[in-house]
This record gives C-alpha cells, sequence and structure tokens, in this order.
C-alpha cells in the first residue's frame, strides 16, 4: 500500500464517544441479527435475577458475571468470524466451513463453562431453599 491508498482508508476514531458509539452499534447489531446473542441475553438476565433472589456472595458474583461476559464476547466474535468469512467467500469452500465451526465451537465451549458455573452456583442454593 503506497501513500496514496492510506487516503482510501476511514478516518480513525478522533473522540472517545465516537469510539463507544460504533461499540455500542455492534452490541446492537449483533443482538439484533443474532438468535443466539438474544438467547444469551435472556439465559444472562435469567442468571443475574436468580442472583438477586439468592443473595449470591461477592465472588459468586463475579464468577457468574465472568461467565455471562464471556459467552456474550464469544457470540460476537463469532459474528465477527462468519461475516468476515462471508465477506471473504461467496461460494461454499471447505475452509470457510472449518473456520465457521470452530467459532462456533468456541461459543459453545464457553456456553458449557457458563452452564457448569451456574450449576456449581446456583444448585446447592436452590436444594437450601426447596429442601
Amino acid at each position: 500500500m503506497d501513500l496514496n491508498d492510506k487516503k482510501q482508508l476511514p478516518q480513525k476514531n478522533r473522540r472517545y464517544s465516537d469510539s463507544f458509539r460504533y461499540a455500542f452499534e455492534g452490541v446492537k447489531t449483533t443482538f439484533q441479527e443474532e438468535r443466539n446473542m438474544r438467547t444469551h441475553v435472556m439465559a444472562g438476565a435469567v442468571a443475574l435475577l436468580l442472583g438477586v433472589f439468592l443473595s449470591l456472595s461477592i465472588t459468586e458474583w463475579l464468577w457468574i458475571l465472568l461467565a455471562s461476559f464471556l459467552v456474550f464476547v464469544m457470540e460476537i466474535l463469532n459474528t465477527v468470524i462468519e461475516n468476515l468469512v462471508d465477506l471473504v467467500t461467496q461460494e461454499y469452500h471447505p475452509l470457510a466451513k472449518k473456520v465457521k465451526d470452530m467459532a462456533a465451537a468456541a461459543v459453545l465451549s464457553t456456553t458449557i463453562f457458563s452452564v457448569v458455573t451456574g450449576l456449581l452456583i446456583f444448585a446447592p442454593k436452590l436444594l437450601d431453599l426447596f429442601f
């Protein structure tokens, strides 16, 4: 790329407020376009409400928040990867499928971690509550 090509690129954000605005736009887009993100947000909201109801300790809150936000971040990254693959290739390619499958696997493994974390924290409290 020579100096003239750089003039074609978009300008870097001049203000922090622009950076935040674009970031929130990305979250909004992911939420609107990805059904799984909406499912993850609902599951996170249930975990937060359950945490308030069960009066979690600070440590328990940290684990629940970590697990929830990891799933959100991985879903956003999965969406980014899928969109990039779609941008680069217009037809089926086995390597494109592998990339998309591996990105989905990252979300799945993070979601499993989140579920296990939730079970370890919520199950004993719910059992004490009902028995």
